[in-house]
């Protein structure tokens, strides 16, 4: 049976699609590695004959794409979705059908939240995928239709979450195109360590697709699947793309171990997003030895009554000790923030932008306060009528699409290029640029500031 697993195209502008980051293009112009995406097709490919299409980093056309698919006549497809590129991709999904027949399989964060809708409206769905794919994926392709995980017209299983991580095969990650980290031109990729998330940010998704029960892969799952990255795919830069990488203390302790005893710590570059309440001294000191070059929190607000509105559970003080720990022990901090959340107001932003400034981080990363459907701040946007666009290709992360009493969509679309421009022109943040950059991303930074500076102006 051949199965195709598909990334698709979009029109223009290139998407990432993974999980709680749907957005367009980043400040590098470029895309995330889909790790949900290299994860299914790393299933798919021990039973079946499998053809892997990544139309964001291969940077295909819809209509090139569509020659690759009716040649290769899958009998199932898999495709990958967002919300901003729902409609996108059921018209791939409708030509894929009319092209070859194939049964139709979708997933990802608005599926999920939007199944009913979407099988209703869209006869060329034939399957809706709830939550974490890779089990229902490889149910429906033997034939099980009826279980957790699966959704028809005529069926509703519920989400599913892996409960045994380690049961699953190493993502396809020798599958995907080249992915390059921006800074140093180095083949890199996103890889999952752990899934789900107990805590209760209001605009915040993964709750929905992986549930509140933290899971994770052992720590020698994932020291033997990089070692299989650097020996046999020569990738040596990965980002842990969990929500939170560093919650279970002991397992990252055990990790960082690992890593130094089978002698990756000196091969590799490695960065990790968590917490700031979930990291102190001794986990930065263990990661630093491990390999570890930077790690990335979500500060999202320097505003403490907006992080409450929002219930992200953290305060200032717990963000600037979390800071000073990692630039104490050597390693570079990316900092994310939010623009526009319920309680904003130009001055709450201000307080962000000057906190963003305050932190002595290395990197920012500004994005707009986005209602994913699935979130409770996607109800809160309907119920208080607070969106200014009924349209899914706006709900992304660069796009405002709220406006409230007190600051509107336009005021919020211009306070992130305000910040943007706050942070980033200023000596420290010119030389933390710099000093990650190597000889090659050197000469190509003057087409990179030109690049940014066309970027910011969308």
């Amino acid at each position: 049976m051949k199965v195709l697993v598909l990334n698709p195209p979009t029109f223009g502008l290139r998407f990432s699609r993974d999980g709680r980051c749907q957005s367009e293009e980043n400040t590098w112009l470029d895309t995330f590695p889909p790790t949900a995406f290299a994860s299914i097709a790393g299933c798919v490919r021990e039973k079946y004959e499998l053809k892997l299409i990544d139309c964001m980093g291969s940077k295909l056309s819809f209509e090139d794409c569509m020659k690759i698919v009716n040649n290769f006549s899958p009998d199932f497809s898999i495709i990958n979705t967002s919300t901003p590129t729902i409609e996108m991709d059921v018209n791939t999904a409708d030509e894929i059908k009319k092209l070859t027949g194939s049964k139709i399989i979708m997933y990802g964060e608005h599926v999920t939240s939007r199944y009913k809708d979407l099988l209703e409206k869209h006869k060329q769905i034939d399957f809706a995928v709830l939550g974490e794919a890779e089990t229902p994926v490889m149910s429906i392709l033997e034939g099980k239709y009826k279980v957790k995980g699966v959704a028809t017209r005529t069926w509703d299983g519920g989400i599913w979450q892996e409960p045994d991580l380690d049961s699953l095969p190493f993502p396809a990650y020798d599958l995907l195109p080249e992915y390059r980290f921006p800074l140093t031109g180095e083949k890199w990729t996103f890889a999952r360590s752990g899934r789900g998330c107990p805590f209760n940010c209001s605009y915040c998704v993964m709750p929905l697709l992986a549930g509140r029960n933290v899971r994770y892969h052992s720590a020698e799952y994932m020291v033997e699947q990089f070692k299989w990255l650097v020996n046999d795919i020569g990738i040596k830069v990965w980002m842990m793309w969990d929500e939170l990488a560093t919650f279970d203390r002991e397992r990252m302790k055990k990790f960082c171990d690992l890593m130094v005893k089978e002698g990756l710590s000196k091969k590799v570059k490695w960065f990790c997003t968590t917490r700031v309440d979930c990291f102190d001294d001794e986990l930065a000191k263990k990661m630093k030895e491990s390999g570890c070059q930077m790690i990335s929190f979500g500060f999202e607000s320097g505003n403490q009554n907006v992080l409450n509105r929002n219930n992200k559970g953290i305060t200032i003080e717990q963000s600037k000790k979390a800071a000073k720990t990692a630039r104490d022990n050597g390693l570079k901090i990316i900092g994310h923030f939010i623009i526009g959340l319920p309680g904003s107001d130009e001055k709450t932003e201000m307080d962000t932008i000057n906190f963003a400034k305050e932190l002595k981080i290395n990197f920012a990363q500004f994005y707009i306060a986005t209602p994913f459907p699935g979130s409770k701040f996607y109800e809160d946007a309907k119920k208080n009528g607070w969106f200014s666009s009924d349209d899914w290709k706006s709900v992304e992360q660069g796009t405002a699409t709220v406006s409230y009493p007190n600051f509107s969509s336009n005021q919020i679309q211009l306070y992130r290029r305000k910040a943007y421009r706050s942070f980033y022109m200023r000596l420290f943040a010119v030389k933390s640029v710099l000093s990650m950059m190597s000889a090659k991303q050197l000469i190509r930074l003057p087409l990179f500031v030109f690049n940014f500076s066309k970027w910011m102006k969308k």
